[in-house]
């Protein structure tokens, strides 16, 4: 299982490398991390998918959920 999880991790590198706009793979992305237990990488990525799409709410959800695992405060990403 774990390497098939870091199989999709770098393909997913992959994929933000060619066009880091890709939302869908970048959501993807942050839902490996959070898996992995890497929230603030993840947090990084859903971040990211709220400056391409502020009102999306599977990113907002996920910057809280990471928020809430590493105890830091919610900051303003713009």
């Amino acid at each position: 299982m774990q390497n098939k999880r870091t199989e999709r991790l770098a393909e997913l590198q992959k994929l933000l490398d060619i066009c880091p706009g890709d939302v869908l793979a970048r959501c993807d992305l942050a839902v490996l991390l959070e898996e992995l237990d890497l929230s603030d990488e993840a947090s990084f990525h859903w971040k990211a998918v709220l400056d391409f799409d502020p009102n999306n709410l599977k990113a907002r959800e996920g910057v809280n959920r990471c928020r809430r695992r590493t105890g830091r405060p919610l900051q303003s990403h713009m």
